[in-house]
């Protein structure tokens, strides 16, 4: 082989040397299954709950969402389980403090993930323009006004999911939330906010009818929502208090300050929470209304042509100083015009030979005033 022969099949094994293969599929874009969905129910809508998608199924971040798809699968009461002869209930075959369609639903299977892909049904979907307005934080907001009753009126179930389309492909479809609606009741009117001593008083009143109409409200108890003043009340807000309240007022003990009430008519408290619109806010101002101490005594002594008081101190944290009055006849004279912090005070305004007595109050930063201590009454005699 010449020189020239070889440089030639050089040149060929080293350009065929780099020559690509193949180019590998791009890996699919899938969003992960949305798996925290929650519903809880608001007046006559059932509302939705769930994180943002924000990863793909590789554990990467999505970043198209074309769409996300609402499904809903509603099941009527079986006609053997309504009107159940009480004669024929066995002890703990029912719970009385749970709602009867609530209760009677609980002993029928809920629809496996499989059978509701099937027979679910698309309600909506939340297009990709529009999902920075069915955002709060980060989760997505969805409401639905689902059936209450079949057209035999039979109490419904109603079974939701999600699923999220991006690009191409879309997620597998999320958990499934269920709920059985209730007849909540109107939202409680006469709402009242006082502020006393011992905290804000809330009254109001128990609501008569159901949001349709329908039917008698389910009314289990209470809940106390509070607030800054002007602020939203989200619909999965947590009550300030712990478990419904029975009866129509409630004592709350807020920080310092102006706060802003809701009050809601529940059905179930638990999961899911089922409850009426809130009621329209009042508002409390809530501050220390509770006064310092009384001075345990005051002591006057007479001097020449003055009288000079002693008092014992009162122990408050936040004590801003003492009042002194002086009582003549029918009138009441305030001598400290502001609070002083000592215990003492000497009075050279007085006529001579006029009865007196005196009296010391205490008050606090908050402007708190104590009831008086009073003293003994005396007269300044002339000077011989």
């Amino acid at each position: 082989m010449t020189r020239r022969n070889l440089l030639v099949a050089f040149v060929f094994v080293v350009l065929a040397c780099g020559k690509r293969g193949d180019p590998r599929p791009p890996v699919p874009i899938i969003p992960k299954a949305t798996s925290d969905l929650v519903v809880t129910q608001r007046a006559d809508q059932v509302i939705l709950s769930w994180s943002y998608p924000s990863l793909t199924t590789a554990g990467r971040g999505l970043t198209d969402i074309g769409r996300i798809n609402v499904l809903r699968y509603t099941e009527e009461l079986p006609a053997a389980t309504v009107g159940r002869d009480p004669n024929t209930i066995l002890p703990g075959d029912v719970d009385p403090t749970v709602p009867e369609p609530v209760t009677l639903f609980s002993k029928i299977p809920t629809i496996p993930q499989a059978q509701f892909a099937r027979l679910s049904t698309r309600i909506d979907s939340i297009e990709k323009a529009n999902l920075a307005t069915a955002t709060a934080g980060s989760r997505l907001i969805y409401a639905d006004t689902p059936p209450f009753r079949s057209p035999s009126g039979r109490p419904m179930r109603v079974t939701y999911a999600v699923v999220t389309e991006g690009g191409t492909s879309k997620s597998d479809i999320s958990n499934l939330a269920i709920i059985v609606p209730l007849p909540v009741a109107t939202p409680p009117a006469g709402l009242t906010a006082t502020a006393r001593p011992e905290g804000v008083i809330l009254g109001w009143e128990t609501p008569k009818t159901s949001v349709r109409g329908e039917e008698a409200p389910v009314i289990e108890g209470y809940h106390i929502y509070r607030t800054a003043p002007g602020e939203a009340l989200n619909d999965f807000a947590t009550p300030i208090n712990n478990a419904p309240v029975k009866g129509t007022t409630y004592t709350d003990v807020p920080p310092y300050g102006e706060h802003e009430y809701r009050v809601s008519a529940v059905a179930i408290s638990g999961k899911p929470s089922i409850q009426s619109a809130a009621s329209a806010p009042v508002r409390a101002a809530f501050k220390d209304l509770v006064p310092p101490p009384v001075p345990a005594s005051v002591t006057p002594l007479l001097e020449t042509n003055r009288v000079r008081l002693l008092w014992d101190p009162v122990e408050a944290g936040d004590l801003q100083g003492y009042l002194v009055y002086r009582i003549e006849g029918r009138f009441r004279l305030k001598l400290s015009p502001n609070p002083i912090a000592e215990t003492n005070f000497t009075d050279i305004s007085i006529d001579i030979g006029i009865p007196y007595f005196y009296e010391i109050t205490a008050i606090d930063k908050s402007g708190n005033e104590s009831k008086a201590v009073k003293s003994e009454t005396i007269i300044v005699p002339k000077t011989p």
